[in-house]
């Protein structure tokens, strides 16, 4: 393929995803804009929040008593080993074994309040989910429209994704730096069609010999906006 038809390919390519992506922000916005599911969305993510929270204390509690448990173990063993003889340091022993196990007992009224709570939240979230479920049904006229639509706009988006991809792997280095920041500068538009020897998109007139290079795949900028031109 050419490098201006590649180009000029690329150009339709991308203002196709500029618009579906202007679309998704904009559905995104109009989702998020339903007080209905926005309430019932952040009931969820708080439930969600919570739900987190008890798993994290539950966990570092069912560790801590683990590591007491273990340390008591080593210490118990030690004890009656019959290797440690020192009065005082079996007395020390048997102190630090008493404290372990009180340690691990008192741990034992945090761990039920925990593995309560995390159930309670397990049931919240399990309720908040089909809170969201039902608003979104009661919404249907509007969000599911739109969700239809967005999970369409997704596989377009993906679709055009991957023949950008393509398209630009036939672009030569540096004539793709060169589209690049003319999308970015010239407001997404960086290739124009030359007809009559006239660039559609500003209207001057292209002289003949910048026509002709146009016309013999030359990367041509027009004089006046600036934007490669290609003659279909």
């Amino acid at each position: 393929m050419k490098q201006t038809a590649a180009l000029y390919h690329l150009q339709t390519l991308d203002s196709q995803l500029d618009a579906v992506q202007k679309r998704l922000a904009e559905i995104a916005k109009l989702l998020n804009q339903n007080a209905a599911v926005r309430a019932a969305q952040a009931a969820l993510e708080q439930a969600e929040n919570t739900l987190r929270h008890w798993q994290s204390r539950l966990t570092d509690l069912e560790l801590e008593r683990a590591q007491l448990q273990q340390e008591a173990t080593v210490t118990e063993g030690r004890l009656y080993s019959g290797q440690v003889t020192n009065p005082r340091e079996l007395i020390d022993m048997q102190n630090k074994l008493a404290e372990l196990r009180h340690r691990y007992e008192e741990l034992e009224e945090p761990v039920l309040e925990a593995m309560v709570s995390l159930e309670e939240s397990q049931t919240r979230v399990k309720q908040a989910q089909d809170t969201l479920e039902r608003v979104k049904r009661e919404q249907a006229d509007t969000v599911g429209t739109l969700s239809t639509e967005q999970a369409e706009l997704n596989t377009k988006l993906q679709d055009l994704q991957a023949q950008v991809a393509q398209v630009r792997a036939t672009i030569q280095p540096a004539n793709l730096s060169l589209y690049d920041q003319l999308r970015q500068r010239l407001g997404g538009l960086a290739v124009t069609l030359m007809e009559d020897e006239s660039c559609t998109t500003c209207g001057v007139e292209i002289s003949s010999q910048l026509a002709q290079q146009v016309r013999h795949d030359k990367v041509i900028l027009c004089p006046t906006c600036g934007r490669i031109l290609h003659a279909p």
